[in-house]
C-alpha cells in the first residue's frame, strides 16, 4: 500500500514538535508531489504509485542519480530517504517551472544544453536506460494486464524494430541520461536550468535526451539543428537522424506507458488522450519522406 504524506511526515524525525504545513502540487503525471513547510523551510517530497514498478522506475536507481545530480548542483539535494516507503524527501527549489513556450527561447535552449552537457559528463549512473528495451518490457506489461495496445501499433513494429537496430551502435559510449525532459521536469531561475525528477534516469546515448528536448519543445529541423550546434558545437546528418529516431522513439514508449498508466494511476490526468497525441505524432513521423532518410544516415556513418 502506498504510504501517505502525512506518514511520510511522521516519520521524518527531525520534524517533530515543528510547524509544519502541507501543500500539494499539480502537474506530476506519474507521482503524487508536495511541498512540505516545516518552520518556514521548504521541502519537496514525491510518493510513488503503488504499481510504479510496472512502468519500469526501480528506486533505488533514482535516489543513487538523483543524489549525484544535487550534489552537481543541477537539482534539488537530496535531504533524507526512506528505502523501504520508496520516498525521497528533497531541497525545495523555488524557481518557475519551463512550459513548451519558454523552451522556444534560444536563451533558455543554452541554458539548458549546458545543464544537460554537466549532467552527461558527470558520474556515471546506477543503472543503463535504452527505450527500445522498455517498449519491449511496455508491450509484456499490456500483454500481461491485458489492456488496449494504441490502435495500429501492429502495423509499425517493424519500423520500431529498425529504430532500435539503428541506433543500438551507438550505445557502446553511454552516459547519465535524465530520459524524460519534459517541461515540468525542468525549473529556470534565468541563469540556470535545474532537472527534476530522475524516475526514468540511466546511462544512455546522449542523443536521447536530445531528442526528448526536440519533441517536448515541438521544435522544427531549424530548432533541432541549433540544439545540435549547442550540444556538440557541429551539426551533422547523423546527428540529427539520431536525435529524430530518439524522439520518435520515446513518443512510441511513453504511449505505451500511457496504457499502462491509465489502468493504474490514481492520479486524475487524461493518460489516453496524452498516449494517443504522443503515438499520433510518432506514426506521423514514421509515415514521413524523412524516416528512410533518417534510418539511413544513422546506419551509414556509425
Amino acid at each position: 500500500m502506498t504510504i501517505t504524506i502525512n506518514e511520510v511526515v511522521e516519520i521524518v524525525s527531525e520534524w517533530h514538535g515543528k510547524k509544519i504545513s502541507i501543500e500539494p502540487l499539480s502537474g506530476g503525471i506519474t507521482n503524487s508531489n508536495f511541498i512540505i513547510i516545516v518552520n518556514g523551510s521548504l521541502f519537496f517530497v514525491s510518493i510513488p504509485g503503488r504499481n510504479s514498478r510496472l512502468l519500469g522506475i526501480d528506486w533505488y536507481n533514482k535516489f543513487y542519480n538523483a543524489k549525484i545530480c544535487g550534489e552537481a548542483g543541477i537539482s534539488p539535494k537530496v535531504v533524507r530517504r526512506f528505502p523501504l516507503q520508496r520516498v525521497l524527501v528533497l531541497e525545495f527549489l523555488p524557481h518557475a517551472l519551463c512550459s513548451v513556450e519558454s523552451l522556444q527561447c534560444l536563451a533558455v535552449q543554452h541554458r539548458l544544453v549546458h545543464t544537460v552537457k554537466v549532467l552527461h559528463s558527470g558520474a556515471s549512473f546506477w543503472q543503463d536506460f535504452d527505450m527500445f528495451c522498455l517498449i519491449e518490457f511496455y508491450m509484456e506489461t499490456i500483454k500481461d494486464r491485458e489492456l488496449v495496445l494504441p490502435v495500429g501499433y501492429a502495423d509499425y513494429r517493424e519500423q520500431i524494430w529498425e529504430m532500435g537496430e539503428a541506433l543500438a551502435p551507438y550505445r557502446e559510449k553511454l552516459v547519465p541520461c535524465h530520459n524524460d525532459l519534459w517541461p515540468e521536469n525542468l525549473m529556470d531561475d534565468g541563469n540556470r536550468v535545474f532537472l527534476l525528477d530522475f524516475d526514468y534516469s540511466g546511462n544512455n546515448d546522449p542523443c536521447f535526451d536530445l531528442g526528448s528536448i526536440s519533441v517536448e519543445a515541438g521544435y522544427d529541423d531549424t530548432q533541432i539543428r541549433e540544439l545540435a550546434r549547442g550540444y556538440y558545437g557541429l551539426v551533422s546528418e547523423t546527428i540529427i537522424a539520431r536525435i529524430h529516431l530518439h524522439g520518435i522513439l520515446g513518443d512510441v514508449g511513453w504511449s505505451l506507458w500511457s496504457a499502462i498508466q491509465a489502468d493504474i494511476s490514481e492520479i486524475d490526468y487524461d493518460f489516453k488522450e496524452y498516449g494517443l497525441t504522443r503515438w499520433k505524432r510518432s506514426i506521423e513521423k514514421m509515415e514521413s519522406s524523412d524516416f528512410d532518410r533518417w534510418l539511413r544516415n544513422v546506419r551509414s556513418k556509425r
